[in-house]
């Protein structure tokens, strides 16, 4: 999509694959970059507050993002990210449970005239009981079409 193709309010939820992030995968992406208990020790995250072992943050942000660049929706127009606004973790992010990932189109500003402008992408993360999990807002610079 280019930036014209853009709709504020404009959601994109079917085309986005669910994620599940196995323990394994988050023990692993902790012990190497947030080797906090909660995230990479079984039997102290047992003993937490969490009942278990809980994704990181930024690992969970990476995972879910990751989703939506998968769909190549906006491989055409995308020159590359330009913020992270907003992150809020409303829920922990268990393993071996599913997620559903939304995109709604939240803002968009013309930089320059016919060739580029700011998208604002918010995701939105809903565990199975359709809890939102995560909340967050990315901004992209994209290309017009020309």
């Amino acid at each position: 999509m280019y930036f014209e193709d853009y709709v504020i309010g404009q959601i994109f939820d079917r085309e986005i694959e669910p994620a599940i992030l196995t323990e394994e995968e988050i023990i692993e992406n902790a012990k190497e970059y947030d080797p906090r208990d909660i995230h990479c020790d079984k039997n102290l995250a047992e003993k937490s507050r969490f009942k278990g072992i809980i994704s990181s943050g930024i690992f969970s942000i990476m995972t879910f993002w990751s989703k939506w660049v998968k769909t190549g929706i906006d491989a055409d127009g995308m020159i590359c990210g330009v913020s992270i606004e907003g992150a809020k973790w409303l829920r922990p992010v268990y393993p071996n449970v599913r997620y559903d990932i939304k995109v709604k189109i939240f803002d968009k500003k013309i930089r320059n005239e016919k060739q580029d402008g700011f998208v604002t992408y918010q995701m939105i993360v809903e565990n199975p009981e359709k809890d939102l999990v995560l909340d967050f807002l990315v901004t992209g610079l994209v290309k017009c079409k020309r």
